[in-house]
């Protein structure tokens, strides 16, 4: 096979998936199972702070949880990881970072690669690669939009963790997999994870105003 092949085909097969510590780290989680599922070679960037968040809000240990998925884990100060440069990039589908922590956004849309998450999102911006924050805050101040309008600029994409409803869900576990499942149509990534939605699904009794 030509080596150029090769080098797409492997590229095609490899995400970043960075975790901080913002609410929501079941998105993360479940970001990483679904990766497995598919077959993706997955490099997870962990911060501190979502240990901790893990810890209180879903009574984990998230290496451990992470660990069941993957191999490839890196902890926000190994800055010698393979993420940390920004050739790396190129050989990727691109990065999400889910749950994206207000920090975090600030730290990447004014060039801050204190750690090796922040590093590894502005070397795919650098790059003009693929990179997604999902964002988990309410409400969102001038200042907080400023810094995501920045990263949009920059070639980002800003995607908050808003569920739709049209999906009619029955329980949690549907509305995870529509944030997840969008996160990963931000890449490329074929998935089934939530209904898309039809002109067929629409209430007749609806109008659009």
């Amino acid at each position: 096979m030509d080596e150029t092949v090769v080098k797409k085909t492997r590229a095609n097969k490899k995400v970043v998936i960075g975790i901080s510590g913002a609410s929501g780290i079941i998105y993360g989680l479940r970001a990483v199972e679904v990766l497995k599922e598919y077959g993706y070679d997955q490099h997870v960037i962990i911060t501190n702070a979502a240990i901790k968040v893990a810890e209180k809000e879903n009574g984990i240990d998230l290496v451990h949880e992470v660990r069941k998925f993957t191999s490839n884990i890196f902890m926000e100060n190994e800055i010698d990881a393979p993420t940390s440069s920004s050739s790396f990039t190129v050989t990727t589908k691109g990065m999400i970072i889910i749950p994206c922590s207000i920090n975090t956004l600030a730290y990447i849309a004014h060039g801050f690669a204190s750690n090796l998450l922040t590093r590894s999102a502005i070397n795919f911006l650098r790059n003009r690669q693929k990179l997604v924050l999902v964002i988990r805050e309410t409400p969102l101040g001038q200042i907080e939009l400023y810094n995501a309008l920045k990263i949009a600029k920059a070639g980002g994409i800003i995607m908050p963790a808003s569920p739709g409803f049209y999906i009619k869900p029955t329980k949690i576990q549907d509305l995870i997999d529509f944030i997840v499942g969008k996160a990963l149509d931000l890449l490329g990534i074929r998935n089934e994870l939530y209904k898309r939605w039809s002109k067929s699904d629409q209430d007749p009794s609806y109008q659009v105003s």
